[in-house]
């Protein structure tokens, strides 16, 4: 196994909140929220450093508030802080359905609104978890699209893509998925290169595409030798490389 690198608290933050062993679509719906609650608290509160900056500042002032009044009220709107922490499941299902599907529209007409820019970009992602929580899975991978289109070569692309990964791991889709891992692996700014790396490698295993599987893990290895990887990524490509 490699070892591990001196801690990045970025980096660190993302994969507490975007690992995971079971890799189902519930595991997308329940963490998107909190990774898009890391990445609106950056925007809101770092003045738009690095992964935020804007050519116009006013408009992205105006996106930042926008996105954030939104994120606020649709945060009451479910019974939770308005400023942070777990969006409870309403006791009324109806409600939380209405809710939902109320502001998929809301933070759409946002990214609309304010195409071009981080905040428009992170409110393409929320309409799309919404979506994703409402089981709308096609709408959901085309708000991801336009997330990842919008956002340039920014984290936020990034996260679009792997969220699109686990829609397409969601319908069984490996290949798909696969290469959705490998555009998010291919953003630079992106702090979890290596995680979508190890995560496309164990789609194109499951896909039985066992060669690009195991070039996709050389990568890792050639690229990102100081990362520790996934054990049970680490041990189906043993698998792979012991089979041939």
């Amino acid at each position: 196994m490699a070892r591990k690198q001196k801690p990045n608290p970025t980096a660190e933050t993302l994969k507490d909140l975007e690992q995971s062993g079971d890799r189902v679509a519930e595991w997308a719906a329940e963490n998107a929220a909190k990774i898009l609650g890391v990445i609106a608290a950056v925007l809101l509160f770092a003045g738009g450093i690095g992964l935020y900056a804007q050519a116009n500042e006013n408009q992205r002032d105006e996106a930042a508030d926008a996105l954030a009044i939104a994120t606020s009220q649709y945060r009451q709107a479910m019974g939770a802080d308005p400023i942070g922490g777990s969006i409870p499941e309403p006791a009324n299902v109806e409600l939380g359905e209405e809710t939902r599907t109320e502001y998929v529209d809301r933070f759409s007409d946002v990214a609309r609104a304010h195409a071009g820019t981080a905040a428009g970009a992170l409110a393409w992602l929320e309409a799309g978890h919404l979506q994703t929580e409402l089981g709308r899975l096609e709408a959901a991978a085309e708000s991801f699209g336009r997330a990842r289109d919008e956002a340039g070569g920014s984290a936020i692309a990034a996260i679009a893509a792997m969220r699109l990964g686990n829609l397409a791991e969601g319908r069984g889709a490996a290949d798909t998925a696969a290469e959705a891992y490998e555009q998010a692996a291919s953003i630079d700014s992106y702090p979890l290169r290596a995680d979508a790396l190890a995560a496309a490698a164990r789609c194109w295993a499951e896909a039985g595409n066992a060669s690009k599987a195991l070039s996709t893990y050389q990568r890792i290895e050639s690229e990102f030798a100081d990362e520790a990887i996934a054990p049970q990524v680490a041990s189906l490509i043993s698998e792979l490389r012991a089979a041939q």
